[in-house]
């Protein structure tokens, strides 16, 4: 109801992440990635007080696509933030990196707090499993309590890992979009575990209602698709380094 609604954006509002794809001009990857580093230092620079993480992504038809995120902030942030950096910011991107890059696009994603068993804003692992999940239409809130249940059940898993985030599509692309983020440390995290996300959801539930949520998620779900990102620290950047 309401309340819940009232509660959960309370929870998530200073959960805003703005996220920025860039994908390179074949054979300016190089160039690419200087002028990245280069405008990552225009950022030190002018002392932004923002963290931005960048991203390689490895697999999946976005192979090499670079992702660049700033976390952790209220939407009014980024009014202020275009106040003090947006016209020096455009023009420093339009000089190191528009020119070796292909297409771009961004989007604004909340951090679901209230979906995740990982902290917002933790430091980012070497690798991340990232899965999209695009809903029907209509189909978010049956998504999310579907989803609520599951992390309920790996919450009673005394060694289950809490590695998972949740974002949300608030604006910039086709929705309701969910992403999965899952931190791994390298390719042998993403080896199975012991124990199955189903095991756990039956072990808490029973075998007909674990069921009924995987149901529920499947009958929400119109398309899903992975891929991994590889953590470029080279290509970040944290106030105060």
């Amino acid at each position: 109801g309401t309340s819940s609604t009232q509660a959960i954006n309370a929870q998530n509002a200073s959960n805003l992440c703005r996220i920025y794809f860039v994908k390179p001009k074949a054979g300016s990857e190089t160039q690419l990635e200087q002028g990245r580093k280069k405008h990552m230092q225009f950022h030190k620079s002018q002392n932004d007080s923002w963290t931005w993480a960048t991203f390689a992504i490895e697999t999946g038809m976005n192979a090499g696509v670079y992702v660049t995120s700033t976390c952790g902030h209220a939407w009014k942030d980024f009014d202020d933030w275009e106040k003090r950096m947006g016209k020096a910011d455009t023009a420093d991107a339009a000089t190191n990196m528009s020119p070796y890059q292909q297409a771009s696009w961004n989007g604004f994603y909340l951090y679901r707090s209230d979906m995740s068993l990982g902290a917002a804003n933790r430091p980012p692992t070497p690798l991340t499993a990232v899965t999209i999940y695009v809903l029907h239409p209509g189909a978010q809130n049956e998504f999310t309590d579907a989803i609520k249940k599951i992390n309920d059940a790996l919450g009673k898993q005394p060694d289950w890992p809490k590695t998972s985030g949740w974002l949300q599509l608030a604006n910039g692309g086709d929705g309701p979009t969910f992403v999965l983020l899952n931190s791994r440390q390298n390719w042998a995290d993403f080896a199975p575990l012991p124990k199955s996300v189903a095991d756990a959801v039956n072990e808490a539930y029973g075998k007909e209602a674990g069921d009924a949520i995987f149901k529920a998620i499947r009958d929400s779900t119109e398309h899903l698709y992975t891929e991994s990102a590889l953590y470029r620290p080279d290509l970040s950047y944290l106030p105060g380094r």
